[in-house]
């Protein structure tokens, strides 16, 4: 599959710029900044999200549904008035990171991609309205009497003919690994076909470590690819299989090598905490859980970043790696 890059939405300075992006200085500290999604908080209305948001430190939002309504275009306080609501995080000093709506580009049928399609440029309209940089979509799964690689294939099609919306809206698409995309492998497919800086990724580490893939793989594969990282941990058996969610830190994702690897490669997104409260009422409430959350990160955040091979401490480490530091200003 060809992709647009060398069509007129994606200027020779947008490649250049993002090549100059790899030639970090060593002496130059990543920055990352911190937040939550709403499916932590379901039942939260939109100033309750955003006045914890500024209490606990957080900087910014992902929408995942307000009040148990997961349709973000029925949702009055985003919808009804996006010029109200983009005040609202205006003044509280937080930032809307994205807009995730429950959508997918994985189906055969032509009538359903039609509709996700609408549906994707509805929410890349809105978040236009709402000065949002970010829509995310789920990568999906495998049809029944579909093949892995020609729905891949198919996103990658669906994904390159929405990049004009995009643009035009000046919004950034971000593709998820979710249900049998979960690989890094995947996105990078994704990333590559359509090869366009208005679609990058949402990595979801806790996804991927279904597939005991771990972050030494991921994060080096995707590098500056990642806007987005979802953070989260959980427990798992010795096929894959998620037995509980936890906390980060907690458990066996590895969020600290996965946040070090950022760092590595030069990540300069967000962290956004997120897990299913929504459906999995018993993880603990928002009330203890953002300000632990808020807490990790930041600690996470303050530690000295050291300059190395993104694959440093593996078995596969380059021979040569960086083994000289920086320090990190206190927040």
């Amino acid at each position: 599959m060809t992709g647009i890059e060398g069509s007129s939405e994606c200027p020779a300075r947008t490649r250049d710029a993002g090549r100059n992006r790899l030639r970090r200085p060593a002496d130059q500290v990543t920055v990352m900044k911190i937040g939550f999604s709403t499916l932590v908080c379901p039942a939260w209305d939109l100033p309750t999200a955003i006045a914890q948001a500024a209490a606990l430190g957080y900087a910014g939002i992902e929408i995942r549904g307000l009040k148990g309504e997961f349709d973000l275009l029925r949702c009055a306080a985003l919808a009804g008035n996006p010029g109200l609501a983009k005040k609202a995080f205006a003044d509280a000093g937080i930032e809307l990171i994205g807009l995730s709506p429950s959508v997918t580009l994985d189906s055969k049928k032509r009538s359903r991609l039609d509709e996700s399609r609408r549906t994707l440029v509805e929410h890349i309209e809105l978040a236009g309205q709402l000065g949002c940089p970010y829509v995310k979509l789920f990568a999906g799964e495998v049809q029944r009497f579909d093949h892995h690689d020609a729905a891949l294939s198919r996103i990658a099609r669906e994904l390159n003919e929405l990049v004009p919306t995009a643009v035009k809206h000046g919004v950034t698409l971000l593709i998820e690994n979710t249900g049998d995309f979960t690989r890094s492998e995947d996105l990078w497919y994704l990333l590559d076909a359509v090869s366009h800086p208005a679609v990058q990724c949402c990595w979801n580490q806790t996804n991927a470590g279904t597939r005991r893939e771990f972050p030494s793989v991921s994060i080096p594969r995707l590098g500056i690819r990642i806007a987005v990282s979802h953070i989260c941990d959980a427990d798992f058996d010795e096929t894959g299989v998620l037995k509980a969610y936890k906390l980060p830190g907690e458990g066996q994702v590895g969020v600290t090598r996965q946040i070090e690897l950022l760092r590595g490669v030069g990540h300069e997104g967000w962290l956004v905490f997120e897990w299913p409260k929504a459906w999995l009422p018993d993880l603990p409430d928002p009330s203890a859980a953002l300000p632990a959350v808020a807490q990790f990160l930041k600690a996470e955040l303050s530690k000295k970043q050291v300059v190395l091979s993104a694959y440093k401490g593996d078995k596969n480490a380059a021979k040569f790696a960086a083994k000289t530091s920086v320090s990190v200003p206190s927040p």
